[in-house]
């Protein structure tokens, strides 16, 4: 009897941090980890823009769309992955990243 009741005590367990790891407000990315996409972000787009989390979230809730600088992250991103699938792809050539054009940068040089 012991025995079940630790079982479901730590089945329990364990769904309550299943929860807290699922992923909200994610609409561009294919991440169904937020390890997979804590990873990615800290990589590739905080390194290419030369920001951290909180330049784009709101650190106490990274779902909310308040920042104005998440709304055209996501629009960049949308736009990064078309022109990997439409363009860079068909043509045999390496993805295109945010590096592209900001290169370390908040806001990429006009020339």
């Amino acid at each position: 009897m012991r025995l079940i009741l630790c079982i479901v005590l730590i089945s329990s367990i364990f769904a309550e941090d299943e929860k807290k790891s699922e992923l909200k407000n994610v609409q561009v990315l294919s991440y169904t980890k937020k390890a997979d996409i804590l990873k990615f972000m800290k990589k590739s787009v905080a390194k290419d823009l030369g920001v951290k989390c909180n330049y784009c979230h709101n650190i106490k809730d990274y779902a909310s769309d308040e920042n104005v600088h998440k709304l055209a992250a996501r629009e960049m991103m949308r736009m990064v992955k078309h022109i990997n699938t439409t363009t860079m792809k068909p043509l045999g050539l390496h993805d295109v990243s945010c590096w592209v054009c900001h290169q370390g940068k908040k806001h990429p040089d006009h020339k």
